[in-house]
């Protein structure tokens, strides 16, 4: 049954920068890390200007749907409870959220055995202030947030690619929203603390194999391959599973660009400046791996690996290692203590040799360690979630 919301709460869609800065201010006094609140606020304001934030403007979105096509990037939700007292623009906000709308893929028995683009969405950055906890507001406006979409997707003249929006969140919280149906699919996490053993143990020799440094936007024929390779997975799924709805995040170079502006923010602010930053590395193959230097967690992120499918296990694994070792060597170059993938990234019980090096070398709370940002889904409309399968749920699509 439908909770009733009070008449007294208003959810309402935001574009006002000076709320938009407030909403910023506000929760980062939980997520500013090192940073200053300001420094938090300008870096937030960075990436809402960024091309993925911005992507419904794009002139390629607005070709490639011309109807929808502002439904794309990144929105800002408020909820207001009218029983405070109106005294400026913020001040009976009880609480805020993102969405950073982008393209996906999907397959479904009804997209008569052809891949179509749909609205993937994926919520971030939900908060309540202090003084206002308590009290369910929070909930109240992620089940409005719902309704939104729900609308969207339901309306008569909705667009092909709105019918089946799937919304995705990252939560920081556990099961918070599985009362607002979300379903959580976790992935573990894989830290490796000592570089130098598992360089010396993974990759063994002391020079790297040649290939190319990736830059900030160089690399969009690579992306390209990824695309490719997620369309033969969603075909590879549909046949082992036809009647499900299969789905991914669309390969986008504007969304590594987004972990990029943070990434060089970041860098500045904590006076951790490199010249010439690197974003990835790509064999002469093409054969490639992105990461992201969290600064905060003095860590290098693995972000995407792409190795190509014709290549059997053997040449898979001889690829990969010349790729971790890249990301081992960027790591200790940039001083950073550790590196962190996610296991649907690189599974690592299916690639025996790295498993037993890793479960060699550290405890078992570090080879399969709990992923902080818990990921859920919440199915289209007309499929549960015994029917929805989440592709490249990883650290690609984060929000």
């Amino acid at each position: 049954m439908t909770v009733p919301v009070p008449a007294n709460l208003s959810f309402e869609e935001n574009t006002d920068p000076e709320v938009v800065r407030y909403t910023h201010l506000e929760n980062g006094k939980t997520w500013k890390g090192l940073q200053t609140l300001e420094e938090y606020s300008q870096r937030e304001k960075l990436l809402g200007e960024s091309s993925i934030a911005t992507k419904g403007q794009s002139s390629e979105m607005k070709e490639k749907f011309p109807v929808g096509h502002e439904l794309f990037g990144l929105k800002y939700f408020v909820l207001k409870d009218k029983n405070l007292e109106e005294s400026s623009k913020t001040s009976q906000i009880v609480s805020s959220c993102e969405a950073l709308c982008r393209l996906g893929y999907a397959i479904y028995p009804e997209s008569n055995g052809k891949i179509v683009p749909v609205l993937t969405v994926c919520i971030g950055g939900v908060y309540t202030p202090h003084d206002h906890r308590g009290k369910g507001y929070a909930r109240t406006m992620i089940g409005e947030l719902n309704k939104h979409f729900d609308k969207l997707s339901k309306a008569p003249d909705a667009p092909e690619f709105v019918r089946y929006t799937v919304l995705t969140l990252y939560s920081e919280v556990g099961e918070y929203y599985s009362k607002s149906g979300y379903y959580s699919l976790h992935v573990p996490l894989h830290i490796v603390k000592d570089l130098d053993e598992f360089f010396d143990r993974f990759w063994g020799q002391e020079v790297l194999e040649e290939g190319r440094s990736l830059g900030f936007d160089d690399y969009k024929d690579l992306v390209a391959l990824q695309q490719k390779k997620f369309d033969s997975q969603l075909m590879a799924l549909h046949k082992q599973y036809p009647e499900k709805f299969v789905f991914t995040v669309a390969s986008d170079i504007d969304i590594y660009k987004w972990f990029e502006i943070r990434d060089i923010f970041l860098m500045e602010k904590t006076n951790r400046h490199q010249n010439n930053l690197k974003f990835g590395f790509a064999l002469k193959d093409d054969n490639h791996i992105i990461w992201h230097h969290h600064w905060n967690a003095d860590a290098l992120v693995i972000v995407k690996v792409f190795v190509k499918e014709e290549m059997d296990g053997q040449h898979y694994s001889s690829t990969l290692k010349k790729l971790i070792a890249q990301a081992l060597s960027e790591a200790k170059k940039c001083g950073l203590k550790n590196l962190i993938f996610w296991d649907e990234e690189i599974p690592i019980k299916k690639l025996p040799e790295l498993y037993s090096i890793l479960t060699k070398m550290e405890d078992g709370s570090k080879v399969f360690a709990e992923n902080g940002s818990l990921s859920a889904v919440r199915p289209p409309n007309g499929f549960s979630m015994e029917d929805t399968i989440w592709d490249n749920n990883t650290k690609f699509c984060w929000f």
